[in-house]
């Protein structure tokens, strides 16, 4: 547990010292961050402190000009070299993003968001009925009224499994899951981080007791609020499937994404677009999770500059952001319980997360975002309630900014 006085010494402990750059400005990004003043590598307003994390980040200032500069430099010359040039960097990325979560290359897709990966595994699982897809209630709707959605079509059956609110160890939440299989269970999807409540779902452990009671289950794990957030190893993690946004907690250029697919398990979801660069046959002639990418046109100024946020990543690693990020969760966690609001979220080190939602009725919730922005300059959701999810980018002044409005607004939470 990192206390709200850690946050400083994890900071400054963060080194940048031996970064070699060999794309664009990143190694700037990187230092900046891991600096005493990381909201500095970003353009947001100091009025218009973004805290939403769970929906849209921004993206450090560096790789926002990576995306206009490569965009440029197509504008500039369309030729076949060039395009193939900067097209090329989509495997950089692949190959970075496919590293950092212990995965194979050909395992990797790069895709547009979250919602399309999850849409790639709901729409190309073969099912029909007499089948069952079971679903944690906490789902997102690309990940929870999209099967639903196809079931009504194809007629097998979407089924829900609750979990404990406020669970007191891993073996409770893993029973709630594995008491809800049936012997008709095919498929097990489930969110990582909730984004209504900020539980953290104990993947792994779910995983494996899963796949002790049906081998040939698919599991299926939406990472949304994951992928950038926190270190993961998708291999130790054990899914089948993991989907994320990199405009998300990744920082990554907008309309980017990324489904990992394990490799024994590609057969089994079949891809729903086929289009550029598929090939000429039925068959595809791209390798792996390549195939789940033949969407056509893509923005390839945004996709060369993911390798440059695959970098960064690398540079400043995925457990100093996560460190990082923890921190200064925290310190908003331990502030809004010294005011003695009440959270929605699992207070448990085994099931917190970086998504802090304060518990709000319906018309507080909709006040509440812009009065805090007003008060403080920093921007929350309704989402579950109140939501702040900080991030690398917030500082112990934008915290302590939102629970001085908090307190003005405490009778708005009851």
């Amino acid at each position: 547990m990192i206390g709200r006085r850690a946050w400083l010494g994890l900071a400054s402990g963060v080194s940048a010292a031996g970064m070699v750059g060999t794309l664009g400005t990143w190694p700037g990004v990187a230092a900046a961050l891991a600096g005493p003043a990381p909201d500095s590598a970003f353009g947001f307003a100091p009025d218009r402190v973004p805290m939403n994390a769970a929906n849209l980040c921004p993206m450090p200032s560096a790789i926002g000009a990576a995306v206009a500069r490569f965009a440029a430099e197509l504008d500039r010359d369309m030729s076949a070299g060039n395009r193939r040039r900067v097209e090329g960097f989509k495997e950089t990325a692949r190959a970075g993003i496919a590293r950092q979560l212990g995965v194979d290359a050909d395992e990797v897709a790069i895709v547009r968001n979250t919602s399309e990966a999850n849409g790639i595994v709901v729409q190309g699982l073969e099912l029909a009925a007499g089948d069952e897809v079971l679903l944690w209630d906490q789902n997102h709707p690309s990940n929870h009224l999209a099967w639903r959605v196809r079931a009504r079509r194809d007629g097998f059956t979407v089924r829900e499994f609750p979990v404990p609110a406020h669970a007191a160890s891993i073996d409770e939440v893993v029973d709630a899951v594995t008491a809800a299989l049936t012997p008709g269970t095919r498929v097990v999807s489930f969110t990582h981080v909730s984004n209504v409540t900020g539980f953290r779902m104990p993947a792994a452990e779910i995983c494996a007791a899963l796949r002790a009671r049906a081998p040939s289950l698919f599991i299926h794990v939406d990472g949304a609020q994951t992928w950038g957030a926190r270190a993961a190893d998708l291999r130790a993690m054990g899914c089948d499937s993991f989907s994320g946004s990199a405009h998300k907690w990744y920082l990554g250029p907008r309309e980017t994404g990324m489904l990992y697919v394990r490799a024994d398990r590609q057969d089994e979801v079949a891809a729903t677009v086929v289009s550029i660069p598929w090939g000429g046959d039925v068959t595809p002639e791209v390798t792996g999770a390549r195939r789940y990418e033949a969407l056509g046109q893509r923005d390839d100024a945004a996709i060369a500059a993911l390798a440059e946020t695959v970098a960064w990543h690398d540079a400043l690693t995925p457990a100093a952001v996560e460190r990082a990020s923890s921190a200064v969760a925290e310190r908003l966690r331990e502030g809004v319980e010294d005011l003695g609001l009440p959270l929605v979220s699992n207070g448990h080190p085994d099931f917190r997360s970086s998504v802090v939602i304060l518990r709000a009725g319906d018309g507080a919730r909709r006040r509440l975002p812009e009065l805090i922005l007003e008060d403080a300059g920093v921007i929350a959701a309704a989402t579950g309630g109140l939501r702040f999810s900080p991030h690398v980018y917030n500082t112990p002044a934008h915290v302590d900014r939102v629970l001085a409005a908090l307190a003005r607004h405490r009778d708005l939470l009851g």
